[in-house]
């Protein structure tokens, strides 16, 4: 019996670096009519949601402006670069990130592209 491979190109990935979240095509699809985003940590479950903010939401006083964060969107990938949030990520997994990739998810009903950092955890003790 065959086995079928998931098609990983439509799977949403986020690349954890030093100074920045780098998202797949598929991760930034969600983003492509922003250029904000809120970012959001969940030390007890070891998450990080990303959530889009639109034109509308800022012009509208809606969202508090230091809780924003650009985001760039290149050719088939987006970027927000923040080396504190960096930072919260590396204390929360117990070590420096370089590199690794996490599967992200977009809950519709709120709107969040949450990743979960549980993965990067082993071995290291809450």
């Amino acid at each position: 019996m065959f086995e079928w491979i998931h098609n990983t190109v439509s799977t949403s990935t986020i690349t954890l670096y030093p100074g920045n979240l780098t998202l797949n095509s598929s991760a930034a699809s969600y983003f492509q009519d922003v250029r904000w985003v809120m970012l959001g940590v969940d030390h007890d479950q070891k998450q990080v949601a990303i959530r889009p903010i639109s034109k509308r939401e800022i012009d509208l006083h809606l969202v508090d402006q230091n809780q924003l964060h650009r985001i760039s969107i290149g050719n088939g990938y987006a970027r927000i670069s923040n080396k504190t949030i960096m930072k919260q990520i590396a204390a929360m997994i117990g070590r420096e990130v370089n590199g690794e990739k996490v599967s992200a998810q977009f809950r519709e009903e709120e709107t969040l592209l949450v990743f979960d950092l549980k993965e990067l955890c082993e071995g290291v003790k809450a």
